[in-house]
């Protein structure tokens, strides 16, 4: 899996989380974009023919497993296991709308996760440590405070703008 983004019911989750962030890291979808989604995830999941077998119940508990279970394992770190780095917290539904909390994830980590690119590789490319890489990462890292070339080489190595990196 690169990245989170794995099909575009993911990539419409994912773009959600960009949205969360102003709000706490919380995102409250309301009727229209329920079905929306709900649409897209039947398009995507489930065959027509298979389509009679799943009521809206079933079919919105499918939805939230399927938001609140994406995941990166991330092996730059605990050895060949990885690490899991989690997207969603918890996934509500009231019967109308839909409410998603998103876990925080630093803008580094969440960009390098979306190129799908090891710490080292990000390290490599830069020119520092991965241990300059992972404290980057760290969720109490401001970057606003770090050395601008620090900061230039990382968004360099991470294929954006060093403002992207300091939101």
């Amino acid at each position: 899996m690169s990245g989170f983004d794995r099909d575009a019911f993911w990539s419409r989750i994912l773009s959600l989380y960009y949205e969360a962030k102003d709000n706490n890291y919380i995102v409250k979808l309301d009727e229209e974009q329920v079905r929306e989604l709900k649409a897209l995830y039947i398009d995507l999941y489930i065959p027509m023919e298979n389509l009679g077998h799943y009521d809206d119940e079933k079919i919105m508990k499918k939805v939230m497993t399927t938001i609140s279970s994406m995941y990166k394992v991330d092996k730059d770190t605990m050895g060949n296991s990885g690490e899991i780095v989690q997207l969603v917290n918890t996934v509500n539904y009231d019967g109308r709308n839909m409410y998603i909390r998103f876990a925080r994830i630093s803008p580094v980590k969440m960009r390098r996760l979306e190129l799908g690119k090891s710490r080292q590789q990000v390290a490599e490319r830069m020119g520092y440590s991965v241990s300059a890489v992972k404290n980057c990462e760290a969720s109490f890292c401001d970057l606003s405070k770090q050395p601008e070339k620090l900061v230039r080489k990382l968004a360099r190595a991470l294929e954006c703008e060093p403002e992207t990196l300091l939101q």
